[in-house]
């Protein structure tokens, strides 16, 4: 299990750090989970898995546009 810290899924994403958390709130990315009183990251499980359904929709949208 890997985790990833803010500056690397805002890297993945190519968007700011800030955006990061914005794109949380909306529910359009997963939530970090705390690790510790101060910190959080992201589970590498859960972005792939966002990409993955991102990509499903994307094709979906393709197939059936």
């Amino acid at each position: 299990m890997k985790l990833l810290k803010l500056y690397e899924v805002a890297e993945l994403l190519s968007v700011c750090k800030s955006q990061v958390y914005n794109l949380v709130k909306q529910g359009y990315l997963p939530k970090p989970i705390k690790i510790g009183k101060r910190g959080s990251a992201w589970l590498q499980s859960d972005i792939d898995s966002w990409f993955k359904s991102k990509i499903e929709q994307r094709d979906e949208e393709v197939n059936h546009g």
